[in-house]
């Protein structure tokens, strides 16, 4: 915005002012400081890119005086070049924009056309930036997925966000060229050489040509940058993976402890593993997981290296909040049949029909259940997938508003603040235990959500940047509620397995960090002692979909051949297809279509 704003006020400004005066001579010396503009800029950043060491590096961050001396130092020796070429070529050809003597009559069509054009690609890849800046490891999957989702709960300052960048940004390319080209056919190039003066005008076709090559340039810089490519192999491919790795949690495979076991679930919004000190496992300075790491050592932590604390493979399929918790409580990714299917999003719609979930089996046991959301679960298709697997009671920010606890209007961040969501989560706990029944509440924190998380009024300012205070925040919040179960009575018998839902989107605060170094939080607390001997919790290499048979584990569950979908019992000896396979087969068989797949979980045919 900051770049669009300078451009419209320090170069398309002038030129409109002199095309409203009609001011050809002024729009004339306008346009040759555009155009001088546009080669001294182009040039340099071509420069930028080219030259390395201590000239100028991409290290240096924008606007600081080293970065400032050295950007304009390089603009200066371009700029001499460019007039010192331009003096010896005037020697033997004069270049010059003048007025045209032909009437313009009717409307400039093709010119108009081109403008459109050319506010397109730049629509294409200012959106692909905005897509890729909020939310990082992007797959064709979360593309396709969410663009046919409702917007009902989706926080506002993304949309916001995405209007004020790649909507308004189109609409002033297609607004100012428009007028630009329009008005450019009151002019024409005059050429001179030594021996005769020609006179060349930009005619329609050429206009249209031009509009098209830049068009076609912008759509490759977009195509790059939402990967293109895994976006063809998703719509031609087929692969019979999930067919041949599936196992069918059907009843016979599963035994149930003669007293049920409670169970609490606690999606944690972004939260990684990474968020943890180098000297434990993660990739920060210190520790901003204090409290958690505290509380693992009465429970189990799943690594992926040899040290402390590591996590889980972020698998293709599972990289976003509905699709989190599909991978964790159905063992399978969320993929979208580009033939359609709404999940969730038109009335009557059907979300994964054809998969048996953690909540379709609770509830087969006699299970009360309970989903607890701070924002409208409508989002992402929440509501449907939980109401439809296991008839899961649905508390979000809309129940919060209609029985009273909210103002109709209450509005925080994506619905309500974490810290009123674990108040309501002690009340729901309590009240559920006080059944006959088993439960399983089920909540998911929203603090965590980027860009930048939220800051609530009493969180502490213990870091530098924002986002590592709403993490070490949420780490508190997270382990007052568990503490505080503790000490209640149901806790003797209730199961709790805090999980990272996916990895954060938060690309600025993550850019430093290779996507091979960071894994999903996992925390099991007081699972049965008999499961957790002698496990092994280190050097484990699984994904989020490892952890629908393990949560049933969690709950003294037997489960027959220690696999179900395609998540396999890390409470076992049992290898993960990831330990089996490898993540790079795995990840290129998830990503691939898979018929079976739509047929026996999205169409139930």
């Amino acid at each position: 915005m900051l770049f669009m704003a300078s451009l419209y006020l320090f170069v398309a400004l002038p030129i409109l002012a002199a095309i409203v005066r009609r001011d050809d001579q002024g729009f004339v010396n306008q346009m040759k400081v555009l155009i001088n503009l546009i080669v001294v800029l182009t040039l340099t950043v071509g420069i930028i890119k080219v030259v390395t060491g201590n000239i100028l590096t991409f290290n240096d961050v924008v606007f600081q005086p080293i970065f400032v001396l050295k950007f304009i130092a390089i603009v200066t020796i371009v700029q001499i070049a460019i007039l010192a070429i331009r003096k010896m070529i005037r020697r033997y050809l004069a270049l010059d924009i003048v007025t045209t003597d032909k009437k313009l009559k009717g409307i400039p069509y093709a010119r108009l056309f081109s403008a459109f054009i050319l506010a397109l690609g730049y629509f294409f890849v200012s959106a692909s930036r905005w897509t890729k800046a909020n939310f990082n490891l992007l797959t064709p999957e979360q593309i396709i997925y969410n663009l046919m989702q409702p917007m009902d709960g989706v926080d506002g300052s993304f949309i916001k966000s995405f209007i004020m960048g790649p909507v308004v940004g189109a609409s002033s390319v297609l607004i100012l060229s428009g007028i630009l080209l329009v008005y450019m056919r009151r002019f024409k190039l005059k050429i001179a050489d030594k021996r005769q003066i020609h006179s060349w005008q930009w005619k329609s076709g050429w206009l249209i040509l031009m509009s098209f090559v830049v068009f076609g340039g912008m759509t490759m810089m977009a195509a790059v940058k939402i990967d293109a490519a895994g976006f063809y192999q998703y719509l031609t491919s087929n692969s019979k993976y999930i067919e041949t790795n599936y196992v069918a949690p059907t009843e016979s495979r599963l035994e149930f402890p003669k007293k049920k076991r409670n169970i609490i679930y606690i999606y944690c919004e972004s939260l990684e593993s990474t968020a943890t000190s180098k000297a434990m496992g993660g990739q920060m300075a210190e520790n901003l997981l204090p409290e958690l790491t505290e509380l693992s050592k009465q429970g189990i932590h799943f690594s992926d290296s040899g040290q402390e604390f590591g996590g889980a493979q972020q698998l293709a399929g599972t990289g976003w909040t509905i699709a989190g918790m599909v991978a964790q409580t159905a063992g399978l990714p969320l993929k979208v049949p580009i033939d359609g299917n709404s999940y969730g999003k038109e009335k009557g719609a059907e979300f994964l029909p054809g998969a048996t979930t953690l909540t379709d089996i609770l509830a087969k046991n006699g299970y009360n259940q309970m989903a607890l959301f701070g924002s409208d679960a409508t989002f992402g298709g929440r509501r449907t997938f939980f109401t439809e697997h296991g008839g899961v009671k649905i508390n979000d920010l809309l129940t919060a508003r209609k029985d009273g606890r909210l103002s109709k209007d209450y509005y925080k961040w994506w619905g309500y603040e974490d810290s009123k969501l674990f108040e309501y989560a002690k009340e729901s706990a309590t009240k559920l235990s006080q059944s006959s029944k088993p439960f399983n509440l089920t909540m998911l924190t929203a603090n965590t959500h980027h860009i930048g998380g939220y800051a609530e009024t009493d969180m502490p300012k213990k870091y530098a940047n924002q986002y590592s205070n709403v993490i070490a925040f949420s780490d508190h919040q997270i382990a007052e509620f568990i503490r505080w179960a503790q000490e209640q009575p149901f806790y003797e018998n209730t199961t709790i397995i805090v999980d990272g839902d996916h990895l954060g989107m938060d690309v600025d605060y993550y850019k430093a960090i290779q996507s091979n170094k960071r894994h999903t939080f996992n925390l099991i607390l007081n699972a049965p002692t008999a499961v957790t001997a002698n496990v092994k919790t280190k050097n484990r290499q699984f994904g989020t979909t490892d952890m629908f048979p393990t949560t049933l584990a969690a709950m003294g569950v037997q489960i027959k051949g220690n696999r179900l979908a395609l998540g396999t019992n890390l409470l076992s000896s049992e290898k993960t297809l990831v330990e089996r396979d490898g993540l790079k087969k795995v990840n290129d068989e998830l990503s691939a279509t898979s018929k079976f797949y739509n047929n026996k979980f999205v169409y139930d045919k």
